[in-house]
């Protein structure tokens, strides 16, 4: 018989865990004379390297942020994305969602754009005066082959619901009854007391909770651009599985306070995107519904930082 020394402890089960997930962001420089700071870049430059796993967020993510700010060029952008996304991109691990962060400067609230269109870049020059109309998309994204939208293999109503949710405020205790007096107060004022401090945080919290939206157009300038540049790459890939996503912030550039705000706004949307990933799956969307050419509905809508 062997010694009571030589017998293994009894060990627990281990716990199945989450395989962690990398999300690859970018953030744009400036272009705009009224806003030399991008906040876009703001925000993403100052992500942090890991989210460790909660109740909520069961899944370990890894952020990779490009190392620098993609220049607001039509070239730039068709030059960086082949390089920057899988299969040539040597990072390992491989990017599983890919998250493109623009300013609209005329929005006060964040918005996840639902699709981007392969036309209709040719209104607005760049930084170095250059347009990408239509003649050259259809040479980039031939017609026969690429749709005239593609949009987010993300399901964007869930993850809308997951974003609010990890914006939300926890819920506020509520307050016992008491039976008795106290301070000469009954218990039923005490319940009238509480019930409208619950309901003055209620509106407090609603007031200061980020507002978060979902768009539909991420319009026609350089935020729709490599949106659709990044879609098309995986469409071509695999027409099955469009990872990428595109969130569009406010100009917070005055004031740090508010950056960190959106800072905590986007780290909401990357767990939210992973979560909707890991519950839902991410599958791909290309909108050929539209015959006409002179349909507004194949084209990219007016940015909202050029939108009279």
């Amino acid at each position: 018989m062997p010694p009571a020394w030589a017998e293994r402890a009894r060990q627990p089960p281990q716990e199945c865990e989450e395989k962690p997930v990398t999300v690859l962001v970018t953030g744009f420089g400036p272009f705009l004379a009224l806003f030399p700071q991008n906040t876009s870049w703001l925000i993403a430059s100052t992500l942090p390297a890991l989210l460790t796993p909660t109740a909520t967020s069961p899944t370990p993510i890894h952020i990779h942020v490009h190392h620098s700010p993609v220049r607001v060029a039509y070239n730039a952008v068709t030059s960086l994305i082949p390089s920057l996304l899988p299969p040539n991109n040597p990072m390992n691990p491989r990017p599983d969602v890919i998250l493109h962060i623009g300013l609209a400067a005329g929005r006060n609230f964040y918005t996840l754009e639902k699709g981007s269109h392969r036309r209709g870049y040719g209104a607005i020059p760049d930084v170095d005066e250059k347009k990408f109309d239509d003649e050259k998309a259809d040479k980039r994204w031939p017609e026969a082959e690429f749709p005239p939208k593609l949009e987010t293999g993300f399901h964007t109503d869930h993850v809308l619901d997951r974003w609010r949710a990890g914006l939300a405020p926890s819920s506020k205790t509520p307050t016992p009854s008491r039976s008795d007096k106290v301070n000469g107060e009954t218990s039923g004022e005490l319940e009238t007391a509480a019930i409208k401090e619950d309901e003055n945080q209620r509106q407090t919290d609603a007031l200061n909770t980020p507002d978060v939206r979902n768009s539909s157009d991420a319009g026609n300038y350089m935020c729709g651009f490599i949106y659709y540049n990044s879609l098309a790459h995986y469409y071509s890939l695999d027409p099955g599985h469009l990872p990428v996503a595109f969130l569009h912030v406010p100009d917070l550039s005055g004031s740090k306070e508010k950056v960190d705000v959106g800072r905590d706004v986007t780290i909401a949307l990357i767990r939210a995107l992973v979560e909707s990933r890991r519950t839902k799956g991410v599958g791909g969307r290309g909108s050929d519904s539209v015959a006409n050419k002179n349909d507004e509905g194949i084209r990219a809508g007016t940015d909202v930082n050029f939108a009279a």
